[in-house]
């Protein structure tokens, strides 16, 4: 009897173990090509989350001499101001509960005015639209965002000249969630809008109902010891 308690203990902190460790991988960044280095593109739209950058609007990868690491960063242009909205993403699957982070640098060459409206964002949006066939497709059920720059009536996070900024938003896929964008943008409402992104990173944490089995499985062999 206590031979099979002992191999059902086991068996339930090597399965707790494995959990562990996979849910330590998801940790690691999720996106395709984070630094732009190899020109990893996807398709715009991208339905089936075909691995890479989906670029619209006039972004590009860019061989500059700014870049924060390797020759590329990901360049979206003023184009002529007039918000437009250059800039590119990547779509994966999520479930509720799943708390995404999306952080990186942003760089701009040109000075931007004091109380005008040129920004960058950094985005995760969240849809129902579920894969394989619908990557962030679907109704759109919530969005998060930071603004780098200088928005009229401020807040966001400030972007000096020739500076690499950090930023980062973070947000939690609610009920009905089945796919999510990693979203990049340029908001510029002049013609010097022109901004740099490089070293993004895309981390998600699980849902605390899946962390709680975990640990519930890896104390289950230290009950068995002390009822020994």
């Amino acid at each position: 009897m206590k031979t099979t308690i002992n191999a059902i203990a086991v068996s339930i902190s090597i399965t707790a173990a494995l959990t562990l460790t996979t849910l330590t991988t998801s940790a690691q960044n999720l996106l395709t090509d984070p630094n732009f280095d190899l020109g990893i593109a996807a398709p715009n739209p991208n339905p089936t989350g075909v691995p890479g950058w989906a670029n619209f609007g006039g972004a590009q990868f860019l061989p500059t001499g700014v870049a924060m690491s390797g020759p590329n960063v990901l360049y979206t242009p003023d184009n002529g101001g007039g918000y437009s909205v250059p800039g590119s993403y990547q779509a994966f699957a999520a479930s509720p509960g799943e708390t995404f982070t999306l952080s990186g640098y942003i760089y701009t060459p040109n000075v931007l005015p004091t109380a005008g409206n040129d920004f960058a964002i950094l985005q995760l949006a969240f849809f129902d639209g579920a894969p394989p066939n619908n990557y962030a497709g679907g109704n759109q059920l919530i969005t998060f965002g930071v603004n780098v720059g200088q928005p009229a009536g401020g807040g966001g996070v400030a972007l000096p000249q020739n500076t690499w900024t950090f930023a980062s938003i973070t947000g939690t896929a609610p009920a009905g969630t089945a796919s999510m964008g990693a979203y990049l943008l340029d908001i510029n409402a002049s013609a010097n809008a022109d901004f740099y992104f490089d070293n993004m990173t895309l981390t998600v944490a699980p849902e605390p109902s899946t962390l709680a089995l975990v640990g519930i499985g890896l104390a289950v062999p230290f009950f068995f010891r002390r009822r020994k």
